[in-house]
């Protein structure tokens, strides 16, 4: 196998742990584990968990980062080894996850002190979301050269579209902050369902809410026509049907959080959500062009014109 395959299964491997911490990390909150080891980075003074429920949950949330990191180490390593001449970006890329792992494990260690401040940890979300969109990112840029989409129009709203998606996540994560989940147990708004309530922290809920309604149709209509009009492009049709697919489950399970606050659909509310953001920022990623040099941009950008 050429270096090129073997990173780019790295990559994708990757980016497939900094997804499982995450999920894990929705776990630890919705079973109240977050303090289950309440000193870092050892658990209870020791370097294993105690034989205890809420310990080995958060134990095995740090287990599963700490094998991220050595994996994001070897991306970056390997990134500079193979791309650093012929498609620097990559290594760029994969430098700039190692750079946030660091400052998400200082920042974990913060929130552990803080003794989970909830505003602390709308920003350790917001810091993991952008942790694995680089990876993400990475594992994109390191795919064969391609011409991407000639719509330079459709791009820049994808673009547009990825950035309101992350705001979406960010908006969903202050309901939890402000406790504005214990307050509205009704969908689509409060009261009967059909209430619009700004008071107090249900303000916060009607906020994520009109996001999710207005983020959510437009990325319906990037994803559908990225589907329907560019599924020629290598990877465009099952990641855009798959971020389809995990859009709406997310917008099933929030109702269903919503109305039962279960804890259960509470963690799944997170891990779909960073399917959700991965499958959009990849499909916006698929549409723009990848080459070795500039020369050979210069040769797709001509074909791509051309045809």
């Amino acid at each position: 196998m050429s270096g090129e395959g073997l990173f780019r299964r790295l990559a994708v491997v990757t980016a497939l742990f900094a997804y499982l911490q995450i999920a894990l990390g929705g776990v630890v909150r919705v079973s109240g584990s977050g303090l289950g080891c309440p000193d870092w980075p050892l658990c209870n003074g020791r370097p294993y968990p105690p034989a205890n429920v809420h310990s080995i949950i958060e134990y095995s949330h740090r287990a599963v980062g700490s094998v991220t990191g050595v994996l994001i180490i070897a991306t970056v390593v390997m990134a500079w080894v193979v791309f650093r001449k012929r498609r620097p970006l990559v290594a760029w890329l994969a430098s700039a996850s190692l750079i946030g792992v660091v400052g998400e494990g200082i920042l974990g260690g913060i929130v552990v002190a803080k003794e989970l401040s909830p505003w602390l940890v709308v920003v350790h979300l917001g810091l993991a979301m952008m942790i694995i969109g680089f990876l993400v990112a990475t594992a994109i840029a390191a795919m064969p050269a391609s011409s991407g989409v000639p719509d330079r129009n459709f791009r820049r709203l994808a673009i547009v579209v990825t950035a309101a998606t992350y705001v979406m996540m960010l908006t969903g994560s202050t309901v939890v902050a402000s406790s504005a989940d214990g307050s509205c147990h009704s969908w689509p708004l409060c009261g009967s369902g059909f209430a619009l309530d700004f008071t107090g922290a249900n303000a916060f809920t009607m906020l994520h809410r009109g996001t999710v309604l207005v983020v959510g149709l437009l990325l319906l209509h990037v994803l559908s026509k990225a589907f329907l009009r560019w599924r020629g492009v290598k990877g465009m049709g099952p990641i855009a049907v798959a971020a389809i697919a995990a859009l709406v489950l997310q917008v099933a399970v929030g109702a269903g959080s919503a109305i039962t606050g279960n804890a259960v659909f509470d963690g799944l509310h997170v891990a779909i959500a960073t399917l959700v953001w991965s499958g959009v920022l990849a499909t916006t990623l698929l549409t723009l062009p990848r080459a070795d040099t500039n020369r050979e941009l210069s040769r797709l950008e001509v074909d791509r014109t051309s045809a």
